[in-house]
């Protein structure tokens, strides 16, 4: 603990990492040091990053106390979130842990300090051409030759490609075998133009989700299709896999972890990108 400007204050400090999202090292394991946690708004002259400036009485910004204490990020930087449905999303995962602290629990804790610690610093466009990649490789704009999977690669990913062709008015290629999409480039470059415009609240959760299913277009889907879950997501991303799970069996201790690991994060992503939304109107 440290003394903060009138109030302790609690930070996440060695407790969060995420793969390219990193903020700090692996955390050692930590017992629960804390009672209750609360969602308050923030005081006006301290609203976070992102958030616009009012005044009325409706509050910009939300953070969460364990106890009396502030909650910070690993850099030390108050933990303060855009929307109420964000701040509980982070205070339900503070308020679920038991006698010892389970970071690997806490995916919505680690988008909003990934967020204010890393994203929010960088130009957009580094978040951006992180996430480009994966649309040139897009997961689902790839057809096996198989005829079976084939064809439910096309019933499953087809009107997700075109739902993403519509949503940013570009053309998506489509490849077989080891060769990868060849894209327009002006497919790249207008999806990448769009992205930059996205706030880096929305860009930290849509990296995740993009990662997460390595695809651009699952990602984007996740985050801007009411109807998407995270359900939909990891279907769509590892429809393959599941076809040979069905033929072979799965592989237990190690796809059944992965599927649920990326789980954990798509529904995380979503919420976030969900609670971003309404915090919006």
């Amino acid at each position: 603990w440290r003394a903060g400007a009138g109030r302790p204050v609690a930070t996440a400090g060695t407790m969060l990492r995420r793969r390219c999202l990193v903020t700090v090292q692996s955390p050692p394991s930590m017992k629960r040091f804390y009672q209750e946690v609360f969602v308050e708004p923030v005081p006006t002259a301290e609203g976070c990053e992102g958030a616009a400036s009012s005044s009325s009485a409706s509050p910009s910004s939300w953070r969460i106390l364990l106890d009396s204490r502030v909650l910070k990020t690993p850099m030390r930087r108050p933990l303060e979130l855009l929307s109420l449905e964000v701040a509980e999303a982070v205070a339900d995962e503070w308020r679920s842990q038991g006698e010892h602290i389970k970071p690997k629990e806490m995916p919505c804790t680690t988008i909003g300090c990934t967020t204010i610690d890393r994203v929010q610093h960088e130009e957009r466009e580094a978040s951006v051409a992180r996430m480009m990649p994966f649309l040139q490789m897009d997961t689902i704009c790839f057809e096996d030759d198989d005829g079976e999977l084939a064809e439910q690669q096309r019933r499953e990913w087809g009107p997700v490609r075109s739902w993403f062709e519509q949503h940013f008015g570009v053309v998506l290629a489509t490849a077989r075998g080891i060769g990868a999409p060849e894209h327009p480039e002006e497919t790249l470059s207008s999806v990448s133009s769009a992205l930059s415009g996205r706030s880096a609240w929305e860009l930290c959760a849509l990296e995740i989700a993009v990662s997460s299913a390595k695809s651009l277009i699952v990602g984007t889907a996740l985050l801007e299709r009411a109807d998407v879950t995270a359900e939909d997501a990891l279907r769509w991303a590892l429809l393959e896999e599941q076809f040979q799970i069905e033929r072979w069996g799965m592989v237990e201790g190690e796809h059944d972890v992965a599927h649920a690991e990326m789980r954990l994060w798509l529904e995380a992503a979503k919420r976030f990108g969900r609670g971003l939304a309404v915090g919006s109107k």
